[in-house]
């Protein structure tokens, strides 16, 4: 078994302690879980393979449709973050002097 095996098991049994809290606690259908825990690999072709270890314990599509929207504008892309930065990095500055830097609409 190689070291990418090995994490990947060790992940797996992460997501079954998860699953044994939830029990212990006696919560599931108030506790919304989704955990992917992956690497990519590459199949025969040379082509990107995603290897991960997953658990879901969600009630329904509606809900999980939501936790999918909240996890996508939760994230922030770090080039559109770069971006950002780059175009107010004076902001900042002029903030620190107690200017209103100037409105660009």
């Amino acid at each position: 078994m190689d070291n990418r095996e090995k994490f990947l098991l060790e992940v797996h049994k992460l997501h079954l302690r998860m699953e044994a809290i939830t029990q212990k606690y006696d919560i599931r259908g108030e506790v919304v879980n989704i955990m992917l825990t992956g690497m990519v690999d590459y199949d025969e072709m040379g082509e990107p393979v995603l290897k991960a270890v997953y658990s879901l314990d969600v009630d329904n599509e509606d809900l999980l449709q939501e936790a999918f929207d909240f996890l996508h504008f939760s994230y922030s892309f770090p080039e559109e973050e770069e971006k950002i930065t780059e175009n107010n990095w004076y902001k900042g500055i002029l903030a620190e002097l107690g200017i209103d830097p100037p409105s660009m609409n």
